[in-house]
Order: structure tokens, then C-alpha cells, then sequence
């Protein structure tokens, strides 16, 4: 398997002021996001991965409710 083959998509919340981005999370377990190669917009380079369907389910919740 390359390199390549080991990162994958994800979200990611910035850990600082919760910002949303598309990431990748390398196979060392460090995320970055895509297109910010200075980190987040309010300087954190510190992210957190947001779990597959967690933002899913709350959006179908709301929905649900209405």
C-alpha cells in the first residue's frame, strides 16, 4: 500500500473555535485540512476528526422534529 492509499477524507472541527473543513487524516493520525495549509482560520493547526454520521444524524433529528 503507498502512502496515498492510507490517507483518507474526513471532517474536521478546529479545536479551538469548532470550525468545519474538508481534511485528510494522514495514517500517523494527524489531520489536515484541505486547501488551509496554514491551519485554521483563527491560527489553530489543532483538529479533531468528526465521527462518520455524527452531523448526519443530528441534521435528520431536526428534521424529523418539524
Amino acid at each position: 500500500m503507498d502512502d496515498a492509499d492510507a490517507n483518507r477524507r474526513t471532517i474536521a472541527a478546529c479545536e479551538h473555535c469548532g470550525a468545519l473543513y474538508a481534511a485528510l487524516e494522514f495514517s500517523n493520525e494527524t489531520i489536515r485540512p484541505i486547501g488551509r495549509r496554514d491551519g485554521c482560520r483563527c491560527g489553530s493547526t489543532e483538529f479533531s476528526a468528526i465521527e462518520d454520521g455524527s452531523m448526519m444524524s443530528t441534521s435528520c433529528e431536526n428534521e424529523s422534529e418539524k
